[in-house]
């Protein structure tokens, strides 16, 4: 019986291993953008013709190759990288893996014309769907140019697969920005159909290249970032709270010099903006991660995208605790607050002291003391969905001139002062300073102040309670009784009073000090629903955050329209928080509407 197993051809290999290197032609860029990088280049040049179906040419100043190791290239599995099994432990380079441009090759019409710098003559190869049509010398510069045309003209199933031309090329920008990005040092030149689409000479750092790629606006929008624990360093730039997008489209991270997708940093990331972004929202950043390459294993999938590493939990409290460092660092300077003479708002039977910082009771806020409200120009907020600018440091709103707290005239209020007109729709404080209008939204605010509240008592272990005169039995469904009882400890922390009477059945005595008494069944129910949309037990900061904000939005739900002296607290406790600009949830506060935005809408 003759055999029915057999050793595939090289140019079928070829073409089976260039199903997973080579997807699109953004793919054949990354490839050979690394091998340009990996070859020390200095300055590389990427052209496109009709999204890089048509042709793809990258060229670089490299160190280039000789006629020997140009052929042997195009050997599958043949590298300069590694030399044994053992080197995958301590990959530093971007490519080593020896596939891609025998892969490349198997699905082009290709040419390699390569020179090293003390050659006299350079070394030109033309591949014509995998097979070597000619290898002769020929007159070019130092380093390499390989032109990929007709990309997947042996593979007409795979080529109309492809998206339109638009479309291709976008992704090919995208790839040609991360290698510009990764290296700040080199010189890239992007173009399609020979005209420039993107120049980035070589830049003294990594903020100098961010500019170079996302503008100079974009240094207002982020925090600087510098840790480093032992085998870890991380460094770079995260957004600033409220600034965020619908999906990653800004969410760039390196590890080891090499774009990555991580679903464990990802985790971290959101993990350390706690809730300083809203749910679902992604926040703007711009990471690198240098690690020791024994701990990440980036053998995970041929086109390298994906990387594993080998003390996770650690690398992902790292990252976390260093997002949070940086985010809790973010306090304004102080301004001074004023009610306008005549100010009117209906008082809120439901505003207590426990809220708004009040003495007089057991659960009084225990935040500092009220101190002005920062300059809320300078704050994050939104217009028109657009970010305003917050610098990393804020000016102080006095002068040192003017330390008494005087203004210029000896008497007046200082720059920055806040000056709150009233209140509007029974919700927004409506304030003004020399920036123009702040509306600040009332609930997102106190939700922000009880949280911080809850989460300092619970640090001091001061759980403030009220027991209830006639305890309530509550019948839950089974998803929110397994939330009760997994959580039982924590709620108790926070001033709840909870028993379990067999099955889904429970019996609250005690509610925290801040929780209006009425009902406090359907309270503790929605809580519990909370609880159980929310998942399973995690790290302990997280679950104490979580029940806090969930605390926080109930009550802050039940505030009705303050009164001035009222507001005027809110906005100091509000002030007093370690992050004012943001609600639990990562809504913001207060937006600003700018004077010269007013003068536009009214065409002055």
């Amino acid at each position: 019986m003759p055999a029915r197993i057999r050793v595939l051809d090289d140019i079928t290999a070829n073409r089976i291993a260039a199903g997973e290197v080579v997807e699109r032609p953004a793919s054949v860029v990354k490839e050979l953008l690394e091998n340009s990088l990996d070859a020390c280049a200095g300055r590389i040049e990427v052209d496109a013709e009709q999204g890089g179906k048509s042709l793809i040419r990258v060229t670089d100043d490299g160190h280039g190759m000789g006629r020997d190791d140009a052929l042997l290239s195009l050997e599958r599995h043949a590298t300069s990288k590694i030399r044994s099994a053992s080197d995958l432990t301590t990959v530093a380079t971007m490519g080593f893996r020896g596939e891609a441009l025998p892969s490349i090759a198997s699905v082009s019409k290709f040419r390699l014309l390569t020179r090293e710098p003390a050659a006299v003559a350079g070394t030109e190869i033309v591949v014509d769907g995998g097979k070597v049509k000619d290898v002769r010398e020929a007159g070019c510069a130092p380093g390499t140019s390989i032109e990929v045309r007709a990309l997947f003209f042996h593979t007409p199933g795979r080529r109309k697969f492809l998206r339109a031309d638009a479309t291709e090329w976008a992704h090919i920008e995208q790839v040609v920005r991360l290698a510009a990005l990764a290296r700040p040092g080199v010189d890239f030149t992007l173009r399609h159909h020979g005209q420039e689409v993107l120049r980035c000479p070589a830049a003294a750092d990594a903020g100098a290249r961010a500019r170079q790629i996302f503008g100079p606006a974009w240094s207002r929008d982020v925090l600087p970032l510098e840790a480093a624990e032992d085998a870890f360093a991380l460094s770079g730039w995260i957004g600033k709270p409220g600034i965020s997008r619908g999906s990653r489209q800004d969410h760039h991270v390196f590890v080891n010099g090499r774009p990555v997708q991580s679903p464990a940093i990802n985790f971290a990331i959101l993990d350390g903006y706690q809730n300083a972004l809203v749910r679902g929202r992604y926040p703007v950043l711009l990471l690198f991660l240098q690690i020791d390459p024994a701990l990440v294993d980036v053998n995970v999938h041929p086109a390298k995208r994906e990387v594993r590493f080998r003390n996770e939990p650690r690398l992902k409290e790292f990252i976390s605790a260093s997002v949070r460092e940086v985010l809790h660092r973010l306090r304004p300077d102080p301004v001074e607050v004023r009610l306008e003479q005549g100010l009117h708002s209906s008082p809120s039977p439901l505003a207590s002291p426990e809220l708004l910082g009040g003495g007089g009771s057991s659960s009084s806020s225990s935040l500092p003391p009220p101190r002005p409200l920062p300059p809320l120009a300078k704050q994050t907020a939104f217009l028109a969905g657009q970010p305003l600018d917050l610098p990393s440091s804020l000016p102080p709103a006095i002068e040192p001139s003017d330390a008494s707290g005087a203004g210029a005239d000896g008497g007046g209020p200082a720059n920055h002062d806040l000056e709150v007109k009233g209140t509007l729709l029974g919700r927004y404080i409506v304030a003004e300073n020399r920036e123009g209008i702040v509306l600040i939204d009332q609930e997102a605010a106190c939700e922000r102040v009880l949280f911080e509240q809850a989460l300092d008592r619970l640090a001091r272990q001061d759980a403030s309670s009220q027991r209830l005169l006639v305890p309530e039995t509550l019948e839950l469904d089974p998803a929110a009784a397994a939330a009760v009882r997994e959580h039982t400890e924590a709620l108790e922390a926070f001033g709840f009073g909870v028993a379990s009477l067999g099955g889904s059945t429970f019996l609250l005595d005690a509610v925290p000090a801040t929780v209006d008494t009425q009902h406090v069944g359907d309270f503790l129910r929605d809580l519990a629903h909370d609880l159980a949309q929310g998942g399973g037990r995690g790290r302990k900061e997280a679950e104490d955050e979580r029940i806090a904000e969930l605390l926080a939005r109930h009550t802050a739900r039940l505030r009705s329209t303050l009164a001035p002296e009222e507001v005027g607290r809110l906005l100091r406790d509000l002030h007093a928080c370690h992050l004012p600009y943001t609600c639990p949830s990562g809504r913001p506060t207060m937006i600003l509407i700018s004077r010269d935005e007013l003068k536009r809408k009214f065409g002055m």
